[in-house]
Formats: structure tokens, sequence, C-alpha cells
């Protein structure tokens, strides 16, 4: 387990709101950033390189949504187009290349310095490896607005063990008793890993149906602005987190 970075173990210290609207765990990919957006670019400049075709494609784009954990994909990668070579090396061009090419969803920034002024404390829980993810942050700006990150590579914990959120939490300064919301685009991951966590969840839908069999979430958005202006102050929500 890596060690957590002095600037992940730093807690601001905002002016909070005495009504229990503290914290908002985030997910990152599909939530604060267009990793898909980014996939495709680097997908296709991989199929460019190697002259896979369309086909190839395709198949990229669907294992993408297929299969969440990345040793795996990049194993299957490797199996379906020996082509392209050690698949280990590519892995870690994949994870140099992300941060630069997923771009932070429109009006996101914005809406999350809104929250800060507003008393909001910021936390995200992700998975996938430290180098990835925390790139994004930093390239997308959103590091400099956290009070805390949880990474599963650097935890040990992945979504949606209900304990990297408690953790998150934790690292956030936020007691227990303290509102916390979960907003995410996984239904299993996010909405049921914060219910199980015990805190409300918003679901940012990018248009789908709720098909999951989990439980709903408590609030729904159709872009990450939608799902993050339902923790603005002006709409009352209610409840408060409990550990399960």
């Amino acid at each position: 387990m890596i060690e957590p970075s002095a600037a992940n173990a730093k807690s601001r210290t905002p002016s909070v709101r005495d009504d229990g609207r503290v914290l908002a765990l985030l997910d990152l990919d599909g939530t604060l950033v267009d990793r898909a957006a980014g996939f495709q670019v680097w997908a296709q400049a991989l199929v460019k390189d190697h002259a896979l075709g369309d086909e190839a494609l395709a198949w990229l784009t669907a294992t993408d949504l297929a299969v969440k954990e990345r040793d795996r994909f990049f194993a299957l990668l490797g199996e379906r187009f020996p082509v392209v070579g050690d698949t280990a090396a590519l892995w870690d061009d994949y994870r140099a290349r992300m941060p630069h090419l997923a771009p932070v969803f429109p009006g996101v920034l914005d809406a999350l310095i809104r929250l800060r002024q507003q008393g909001w404390r910021l936390g995200v829980v992700t998975n996938g490896r430290v180098d990835n993810q925390l790139g994004k942050l930093r390239r997308s700006g959103v590091l400099d607005l956290l009070d805390g990150w949880c990474v599963s590579e650097e935890t040990g914990i992945r979504k949606p063990d209900p304990r990297v959120f408690l953790l998150a939490r934790a690292r956030c300064g936020v007691p227990a008793e303290d509102l916390c919301w979960v907003v995410g685009d996984d239904p299993d991951l996010d909405v049921a890993g914060g219910q199980a966590s015990g805190m409300p969840t918003v679901w940012v839908s990018h248009g789908r149906v709720w098909a999951s069999t989990a439980r709903p979430p408590d609030r729904t958005g159709s872009t990450p602005v939608q799902a993050l202006n339902h923790l603005d102050v002006d709409r009352p929500l209610t409840g408060r987190g409990q550990s399960p």
C-alpha cells in the first residue's frame, strides 16, 4: 500500500455551515472528468499507430465499457491484438497520457468553487492507479479544491466497499454524525457503495434510465453539473450520514 501524500492528508478549514451540509464525496471518471472522451482519443491513436482498423476501435470501445479493471483490459487487448507488443509498457503509457486526454466536464469547476464558497467540504473517491487518477485531478484543477482523496491503489480498498467512503470522510475531517453525500455515475460503485456506507447519493445519469436492481439514488442529475447543483444550499436536502 502506498502512503498517502501530504497533500492528501492536509485538511482545509472552510467556513462550514451549521445546517449539516458539510461534505460531498465525488467520483472522478464520468463525474468530474470525461474519461470516455479521453479514452476515445487514446484508442484512435492506438488503432492508427498499429493499423488495426475500425473493427478494433469498436472492440476497444466495447471492452472498455465492459471491463472496469485496467490490468484485465490490457491483458485482453494483448490477447486480441498481439501486434501492439508489450502491454505492460502500453499500460504505463496509457496512465501517463490519460491525464492530458480526459477533459474536465463543462461547468464542473465553477460548480465545485460555488459549493466551497457555500461551505461544503469536497473529497474524491476513485478506483485506479495513483499516478493516473491524481494526474487527472491535477490537470483538471480539481485537486486544489479538495479536502482529501482516496484512490484504490493507495488505500487498498476499492469501491463499492463502504470502508473507502468512511475513510474518505475521515480524511476530509468530517465526523460520522454530519451529513455526507456521495455523487457519481456508476450505479454499483457509487450509488450502492454510498448507500452501503449510510450516505445519501446523487446519480449522474448521462441520460440513462435507472435499471439497476439496487435501491435508486436520492437524487439524479442528467449531467455532472446538474448533479452537483442538487447540493446547492438553496435546494433543500435532508438526512445525515451514518456508519453502517
